[in-house]
């Protein structure tokens, strides 16, 4: 009961705009040794150099000495060799953000690097192993006032959750939903990652531009079903909702958050088999026990922190609570927006994974604008496939419900006739205010 007919799919994205259903591509071919014979490739670190000053003068350039030469007041005069083996920079990154872990610049210097060393996926493997998940979230909590700090670590979150060799969301289960992985083993200040960030969001809400970056950053993170379950409990359904309130006329907030909610709001089971049939969370194994147990310390760990009892809040209640108002904001978005293909692209898969379930349909049907709003993009945007895929998959759906009651059939037809004469009324009063308008000008 409850879902939707028609034999739907629910539609999941990456933050890169492909489908969970794209294949993925095959591995990249091993590029070819130079004729180093296999020696490490050495890049200059503008990082080290700014922390601990330039190279000295008569130093060799060889990568063997990394060490500075201490001065009278028992300062380093100079840092010695700042040629760092570019396997090695995320290593270093991590080493200078553990070791200066009080120094609110060193850590967001450090923070604004990682994300273009991230975007290559043997970084991101190599962040992996070094625990940089942890390192960005400890720092979250011992600044949690810093917004240029946030900022970036969210940015830095977006890279960390790309999917990595096709396995969405392998690095991200340990740290992200045991909350005894942020700290190191043994603190008793454990918390749980996701509620962090969902905390910061809350926090920040005036903050356009970290708004943006945060919605971003849950986009790969809710394609993992344990990931995403734990999102929607924690309210982050709601707190995207609120940065689309907040900044309602900001396209990026906009675009940002409604990325999110295409993956927050697809019905878990549809995650769940797209998880088991390999398409997404084949990384999510080992961390799926923990998350999912609502008596564990994780679980009473993020209540305290939280005030949330997550034992009594379901995923579904968390969605049946917010999926009126997340419908309006997505139609406003469409409104506001209307001359953004890739915000419509973008709401229009909101709106068909919503209508997936059958017990929303009356909920968009009664949304202002929403049934016109589908059809107006499937006229006006016939060359993305995706828009009209999804927009007529919703269009079918609901109409089969209608075609199902008669009395909701013809209820929803007078209220499209006048919502259309309310539209007529409105078009006439502006023209009367600007044909008013044109007369006193000439006056």
């Amino acid at each position: 009961q409850g879902a939707a007919r028609g034999g739907g799919v629910a539609i999941g994205v990456r933050d890169d705009g492909s489908s969970v259903d794209t294949p993925t591509k095959g591995r990249r071919r091993k590029r070819k040794r130079g004729a180093g014979g296999g020696k490490p490739t050495y890049g200059h670190s503008k990082l080290t150099q700014r922390l601990l000053g330039p190279p000295a003068a008569n130093s060799n350039n060889n990568g063997n000495n990394n060490s500075g030469t201490a001065g009278a007041g028992g300062g380093l005069v100079a840092a010695g060799h700042v040629e760092l083996p570019w396997s090695c920079a995320i290593y270093s990154v991590v080493n200078w953000m553990v070791a200066f872990a009080d120094v609110e610049g060193i850590q967001v210097m450090c923070l604004k690097v990682l994300p273009f060393l991230l975007e290559d996926e043997n970084q991101r493997t190599t962040a992996q192993r070094a625990g940089l998940t942890d390192v960005v979230l400890r720092g979250m909590v011992l600044f949690p006032d810093s917004v240029r700090l946030h900022t970036a670590a969210f940015h830095t979150l977006v890279l960390l959750a790309r999917p990595l060799g096709g396995k969405e969301g392998m690095l991200f289960h340990s740290a992200m939903v045991n909350s005894s992985g942020i700290f190191n083993v043994g603190s008793s200040t454990g918390k749980n990652g996701i509620a962090i960030m969902l905390d910061s969001m809350r926090r920040f809400a005036a903050d356009e531009v970290l708004q943006a970056m945060s919605c971003w950053s849950m986009v790969n993170i809710a394609l993992i079903p344990t990931q995403k379950t734990m999102l929607v409990k924690l309210g982050g359904i709601s707190v995207a909702a609120n940065a689309m309130m907040q900044h309602p006329n900001n396209a990026e907030v906009q675009f940002r958050a409604l990325f999110a909610l295409i993956n927050l709001v697809i019905p878990s089971e549809n995650l769940i088999e797209n998880a088991n049939d390999g398409r997404g969370g084949g990384g999510v194994a080992g961390g799926a026990a923990n998350a999912n147990d609502d008596s564990s310390p994780e679980a009473r760990a993020v209540q305290e922190q939280l005030g949330v009892d997550i034992r009594r809040a379901s995923e579904r209640e968390m969605l049946d609570e917010n999926v009126g108002q997340i419908a309006n904001l997505v139609v406003v978005a469409m409104k506001n927006f209307c001359s953004s293909e890739a915000i419509l692209n973008r709401a229009c898969l909101v709106l068909h994974n919503l209508s997936l379930n059958e017990d929303y349909h009356r909920t968009l049907l009664w949304t202002p604008n929403c049934y016109q709003m589908l059809e107006w993009c499937i006229g006006n945007y016939r060359h993305d496939q995706v828009l009209q895929q999804s927009a007529t998959g919703t269009l079918q759906r609901l109409q089969m419900t209608l075609a199902g009651d008669n009395d909701l059939r013809v209820r929803f037809l007078d209220s499209i006739r006048a919502q259309q004469q309310s539209t007529l009324e409105q078009a006439r009063r502006e023209a009367m205010y600007m044909h008013d308008q044109q007369e006193q000008n000439r006056t």
